[in-house]
């Protein structure tokens, strides 16, 4: 997956990185870090997409890709710590 300048995202669960780390790499990207998935929403970044939690629910309904933390830190071009 490719990120946009100006995608808004969102983050779901446990991280290898704080999700504080996480939340500001990818500001520095660019994108908008969201608390919890709206209808803006176009990424959500969650490592356990069955997970059930209320973030993965939502992105799943409203059809928002779901992305692993691996996944995530690539398209930036970042190595997980």
């Amino acid at each position: 997956m490719t990120f946009r300048t100006g995608q808004h995202i969102a983050f779901s669960g446990h991280f290898l990185s704080p999700r504080s780390e996480l939340a500001a790499r990818a500001q520095r990207a660019g994108l908008h870090v969201e608390s919890a998935v709206t209808d803006r929403t176009d990424v959500l970044v969650a490592n356990d997409a069955g997970s059930g939690s209320p973030s993965v629910r939502a992105a799943i309904a409203r059809g928002i890709p779901l992305v692993d933390e691996y996944s995530f830190e690539a398209s930036l071009g970042l190595t997980t710590v």
